[in-house]
């Protein structure tokens, strides 16, 4: 049987090798992307025959509890298990955050399903190279921006995010979410995760980094790499200075899409219409939509 427990910000160093058993580019299917909102999801997990599984409360679905895709050395088995752990709890078996990957290994497992697609919460995913060289006619407007901002803040810089400076950044954040609409429940908890990071970088073992007018922190951008796809969990800008969006979004990428990251997963634009413009305006090669996957029969 399966036993549950409940998800820590401590645990994250050690489930990080499943991760790489993953076999899409989704946020989900990072150990930094899965821990900053285990809060939000009350999230547990369980760890069958190295293969790991997490159990989540899907809010934005009538409070939902459905399961991950297991990872790992054994994922038939942990599914056959997931099923055996409904079946004694009285729990309808439902997983949530598949792509069309996972569900494909669900379907030759469950005969009878039923899928609904999480409107909002698929990744976008871009070429490294398209966001590190901003090259075309299709990116003529991020280039008239970050050009805007280097003409007119000739004193710029953009920094790594060290020890050192990182509390720069959270001042900056903190004096930037006066201004913010906190109105919604994703906007309070993307709030808290956001000084939960900073507040244990080194522990969530990202990288970063800021863009520094006269010496003042204007915008920051926080990730990590998994499997060859660079991931930007967070990035904060201050919109009086136009073009610092583009500019930190470009200096990060050029930075940390090194050498074997062939993808840029910039997350979800979780229903807001401001994001999807900006996310859409970046051209990506793919969204990668997420179902949550029904069991009716099995």
């Amino acid at each position: 049987m399966l036993e549950f427990k409940k998800l820590q910000l401590g645990d994250i160093d050690g489930m990080r090798a499943y991760f790489k058993h993953s076999v899409n580019r989704i946020c989900d299917n990072t150990a930094g992307g899965m821990v900053m909102w285990r809060d939000y999801f009350s999230s547990e997990y369980a760890e069958y025959d190295e293969t790991i599984v997490f159990k989540a409360n899907i809010k934005h679905h009538g409070n939902l509890t459905a399961f991950s895709m297991p990872l790992g050395e054994n994922v038939r088995g942990c599914i056959e298990k997931i099923v055996e752990y409904c079946n004694k709890n009285g729990i309808k078996v439902a997983f949530s955050s598949v792509t069309s990957e996972d569900i494909e290994i669900l379907k030759t497992v469950f005969r009878d399903f039923d899928l609904l697609k999480c409107d909002g919460w698929g990744d976008y995913v871009y070429r490294a190279d398209d966001l590190t060289g901003l090259s075309g006619r299709k990116f003529h407007g991020q280039r008239n921006h970050i050009n805007y901002f280097k003409r007119t803040y000739t004193n710029h810089v953009f920094e790594e995010i060290s020890p050192d400076n990182i509390g720069h950044v959270r001042d900056f954040y903190l004096e930037l979410s006066k201004s913010m609409d906190f109105s919604s429940r994703l906007a309070v908890e993307d709030h808290k995760i956001t000084l939960e990071v900073l507040d244990n970088f080194e522990a969530y073992g990202f990288f970063g980094g800021l863009l520094r007018v006269s010496g003042a922190v204007v915008a920051f951008s926080v990730g990590d790499i998994n499997n060859g796809v660079l991931f930007i969990h967070i990035e904060k800008a201050d919109l009086r200075f136009r073009g610092a969006y583009q500019v930190i979004s470009n200096e990060f990428a050029r930075r940390y899409a090194t050498s074997g990251v062939e993808f840029i997963n910039r997350e979800e634009d979780l229903g807001d219409a401001g994001l999807r413009i900006s996310k859409e305006s970046y051209h990506p090669s793919e969204i990668l939509e997420k179902y949550i996957f029904f069991v009716l029969y099995y």
